[in-house]
């Protein structure tokens, strides 16, 4: 009969330790036994303030003839000229964006019905400011050279300043969901732990345009352009354990 090595025998000795230090841990630990953690929820929102600093300015320019080709050319001569005349003031070219080009009959009503006298070609562009102050520069260029249905300006935020404004109004809402656990854990004697779940639920606050009708209106109301100051919220739901 062979004799058992010693690699045999030390396995032989080592694991029944080994199931007894898991038996043992088991039986300490008792995970059969583990109460899921206590939690309070809540649900709180951060406000911040932010400026608007784009203004957004929407025109359009047409151009009437017999000869729809000839419309074409007339209205884009007219853009090439309000676009020259922006960039002159200081608009950016990448801030001067055609919105929409159609083109199609125009019609006279009558009794019965409308009929077709002749044709049309129409451009809308939309004019981005960065400098409220050029907002009466930039009314005058476009009413004195053919554009007509302007529409603004749509007070906005850049991306850059909306962002810093949302993580300003993160950091309120885990404040404000902090301090309201606070209070429920202490109405039953209890505290809070560490968050143990967080989620956004967004309610996002924007500029409201500033509505015209036509470009006396707009130029009126342009001129007196003030920005002030518009709430940028977020809402948090925030569980928190409890001691």
């Amino acid at each position: 009969m062979a004799k058992p090595t010693p690699n045999y025998l030390l396995k032989t000795l080592i694991w029944p330790v080994v199931v007894l230090v898991i038996a043992a841990a088991v039986l300490y630990l008792k995970p059969w036994q583990q109460k899921p953690i206590e939690t309070v929820s809540v649900a709180a929102a951060g406000v911040a303030k932010a400026t608007p600093n784009i203004a957004k300015i929407t025109a359009t320019i047409d151009s009437k003839n017999p000869n729809i080709d000839q419309a074409r050319k007339e209205t884009q001569a007219k853009a090439g000229i309000i676009v020259d005349k922006l960039k002159v003031i200081g608009v950016d070219e990448k801030d001067i964006k055609t919105n929409n080009v159609s083109a199609g009959g125009s019609y006279e009503v009558m009794i019965y019905s409308p009929v077709q006298n002749t044709n049309q070609f129409t451009e809308s562009f939309e004019i981005t400011l960065h400098d409220f102050n050029k907002a009466d520069q930039v009314l005058q260029t476009l009413t004195q050279n053919g554009a007509t249905n302007l529409y603004g300006p749509n007070l906005t935020i850049d991306e850059s300043n909306l962002e810093s404004a949302k993580s300003q109004a993160r950091q309120n809402a885990v404040e404000n969901a902090k301090k309201k656990a606070q209070e429920l854990a202490g109405a039953t004697g209890r505290k809070i732990g560490k968050v143990v779940k967080i989620a956004e639920q967004g309610d996002y606050a924007y500029p409201r345009p500033l509505m015209a009708v036509g470009g006396t209106d707009l130029k009126e109301k342009a001129a007196t352009i003030q920005p002030g100051q518009n709430e940028v919220t977020i809402t948090l739901q925030v569980d928190f354990s409890l001691n």
